[in-house]
């Protein structure tokens, strides 16, 4: 049997034990007035899409999502119209989380970056809520409590996360910025990218992701053609042996360097100097 579709925002009453979950179904009509409330409201996106509002903030939901509002945030939905939503809502009163008041305050309030695991967990919570609140047991106000303490508590840990791993990434991004801006001074120093993601405790395949992003190319090839540009400015201006410029720019072997100039620049070191040394006598 297909779900009812409602066309307006379903009412929040709260029963006595203080926790309540709604199923809301939205039709195309879907229309959902702001409104604000004293309790935590947890959403979890069940189809559909849109945007939420929370606040003065926009924020975008789909399948999988979980959205937090707490208490006293003014929010409404506008579902996307190609997509409505359906919706598990779960309202938690304050006086449930009273043993701990923190708990409110620590809450997010924003759409919780959706993560597969994650999302899973709070579905298969909601879901034994759902069951739990059509029953008649005389167990079902501390099973629905224990329940919403359950998914406040994933909520908060998860929450947690998160933010470590923003700070985290923004960290990150700060350390390899400042790694990148010292290299033309130290690039001959560098013996691999390993070394280099140990030294700034940054993990391998974040380091090499972000390093691309600011410096615009791998960190082999971009050492490759700082150590190319200090030999073409050596060999240009001075007479210093081909061997000692190799090993200013971290080349241990010669045939490497040799190599590697030449398909940098087209000719050999013996060459390009030669070149620039007929340029200059010619300008």
């Amino acid at each position: 049997m297909k779900p009812s579709l409602t066309d307006r925002a379903l009412p929040e009453q709260l029963p006595p034990w203080g926790v309540l979950v709604l199923e809301s179904h939205h039709s195309p009509k879907f229309v959902m007035e702001w409104r604000t409330h004293p309790f935590v409201k947890i959403v979890y996106v069940l189809s559909g899409r849109g945007t939420f509002f929370l606040g003065k903030k926009e924020h975008f939901f789909a399948e999988g999502d979980v959205v937090v509002v707490p208490p006293k945030t003014r929010n409404r939905i506008i579902d996307d119209p190609a997509c409505a939503a359906s919706l598990y809502v779960c309202c938690v009163a304050r006086s449930v989380l009273r043993f701990d008041v923190s708990l409110v305050t620590q809450l997010p309030c924003r759409v919780l970056p959706r993560e597969r695991q994650f999302a899973h967990r709070v579905e298969s919570v909601v879901r034994r809520m759902v069951h739990t609140q059509q029953s008649t047991t005389g167990m079902r106000p501390i099973a629905m409590v224990t329940d919403a303490l359950k998914l406040v508590q994933m909520i908060s840990e998860k929450s947690r996360e998160t933010q470590k791993s923003e700070k985290g990434s923004a960290d990150y991004r700060r350390l390899v910025q400042q790694y990148v801006d010292s290299l033309p001074n130290r690039f001959f120093e560098e013996t691999s990218i390993d070394a280099a993601a140990d030294q700034l405790d940054i993990p391998r395949r974040t380091f090499t992701k972000l390093f691309a992003e600011i410096a615009g190319d791998t960190w082999l090839r971009y050492l490759r053609r700082l150590a190319i540009e200090h030999a073409q400015r050596r060999l240009r201006g001075t007479d210093i042996p081909i061997t000692s410029i190799a090993f200013e720019c971290g080349f241990n072997d010669l045939s490497t360097f040799y190599r590697q100039f030449q398909r940098h620049c087209g000719v050999s070191p013996g060459e390009y100097r030669a070149s620039a040394g007929l340029k200059n006598r010619t300008s």
